[in-house]
């Protein structure tokens, strides 16, 4: 729907993100006569960071099916009004609201509503309306799909050619045969459909990509901690684990999306906003031939609905391709975390082994202080200021210091054999 919004800056090609780059990275450097149409994109990027003004005109970076890329605003009531969704919807692709609204993928008469991680885009059957293109890796996923769009435009130019070069190759056949369209398949795909591909393709590539970059620092970390319990290690564990749990959430969030989507055919075919749209004409059509022809509205004589399986099963390949690339990456993130486990249940024995020698040298201890006591005690006896006619008789002193040191060392002897007996001491 060009001409629809406000400020249609138009960019062709892939060259068009790089100038983008400039405009949204808001570096104040940049030489503004160089810019051409995107002078006023930078400056109301400058505004929307000075405060909340932004809220009634948002910047949009659009892409059509060409690949064709243009910076666009657009209030909320023109996005309600040109593409049938609602004022929630936009709230949930605010990027200062993103921590209060989970990832979904929301199917709208004329529009797909979607919010993965750090996409956030409506998808309509002719262009992909993204933003929050101030993020890096938000143009990287727009270069991405100018790539594919322009692919498929030269991929079809050579699709046209060798259909007009080889028209007996192709056998036309209502009955499943090969057909032009058989042929190519992939070019086929609605184009919300192949926008939706690539959304899911930047989005488990970039959860991919933490996972192994968390994998990386967890392995030594946890390997040092093995190694040797200190309190660096510990805390060095200790963030890696934070993380680990915050990634693991945002793939599992991702992962309940997409098999829900998968569990549910109605779901899958209302993603298909082309076959809804063709649906809906061809009942239309076929109301108008049975008004024509004098028969009540859904009578047989329009003809039986056509199957649905084909737009489910166009949906699922999609789905499904990617539901197994995040359920990898799920999968990766619960070995993580069966490994964290683990190292931490080898760090309790540990500990706990520690902590059983501690007692037991305690025990030793408090053995041999109870066999001090023994002669302590008998000091004490003779110690207390009481005539008994034996306070200058030297022999009597040895034999009560032999007698008392020998009945404390077998008491220290008993104790010891004792906790031995029953395995209180290895």
């Amino acid at each position: 729907m060009p001409g629809s919004f406000s400020s249609n800056h138009s960019n062709g090609g892939i060259t068009g993100v790089a100038a983008l780059r400039k405009v949204t990275s808001g570096v104040a450097d940049v030489n503004h006569t160089q810019l051409g149409p995107y002078k006023d994109s930078l400056k109301a990027t400058e505004r929307k960071k000075t405060g909340p003004l932004y809220v009634a005109a948002r910047k949009w970076v659009k892409v059509d099916r060409n690949g064709t890329s243009s910076i666009i605003q657009a209030e909320k009531n023109e996005l309600t009004h040109q593409l049938g969704v609602q004022l929630r919807d936009l709230r949930v692709l605010d990027p200062y609201l993103a921590a209060s609204y989970p990832s979904a993928i929301l199917s709208r008469d004329r529009a797909l509503v979607v919010n993965l991680e750090h996409i956030k885009c409506i998808i309509a059957t002719d262009h992909v309306l993204v933003t929050n293109a101030e993020d890096d890796t938000v143009l990287a996923f727009v270069e991405e799909l100018q790539r594919r769009c322009a692919s498929c435009i030269d991929s079809d130019g050579v699709k046209q050619n060798a259909s007009q070069s080889s028209p007996d190759l192709v056998v036309l056949s209502d009955k499943g045969d090969m057909t032009k369209e058989n042929m190519f398949p992939f070019l086929e795909i609605p184009f919300e459909l192949r926008v939706l591909e690539v959304v899911l393709e930047s989005v488990c590539t970039h959860l991919e990509r933490l996972t192994s970059e968390l994998e990386a620092a967890a392995h030594p970390a946890l390997d040092a901690l093995t190694n040797k319990v200190s309190t660096h290690n510990l805390e060095r564990v200790r963030r890696i684990k934070n993380r680990m749990v915050r990634l693991n959430t945002r793939v599992e969030t991702i992962h309940e999306l997409l098999e829900k989507l998968l569990d549910d055919d109605s779901d899958m075919k209302d993603i298909n906003l082309t076959a809804k749209q063709l649906d809906m004409e061809r009942t239309v059509s076929l109301q108008r031939n049975s008004l024509k022809a004098g028969q009540p509205p859904g009578s047989p004589f329009g003809g039986e609905p056509e199957d649905d399986d084909a737009d489910v099963q166009e949906v699922e390949m999609v789905l499904e391709t990617y539901f197994m690339h995040i359920d990898n990456t799920y999968n990766k993130l619960q070995t993580l975390t069966e490994y964290i486990d683990d190292t931490e249940d080898y760090i309790n024995i540990e500990l706990d082994n520690q902590r059983n020698q501690l007692i037991r040298i305690e025990l030793v201890l408090t053995a041999a202080t109870f066999a001090v006591a023994i002669i302590g005690s008998i000091a004490g006896i003779f110690g207390m200021n009481l005539n008994n006619g034996h306070e200058d008789s030297h022999a009597l002193f040895l034999v009560v210091t032999i007698v008392g040191t020998v009945g404390a060392l077998l008491v220290f002897a008993a104790v010891i054999a004792y906790c031995r007996h029953k395995k209180l001491l290895a």
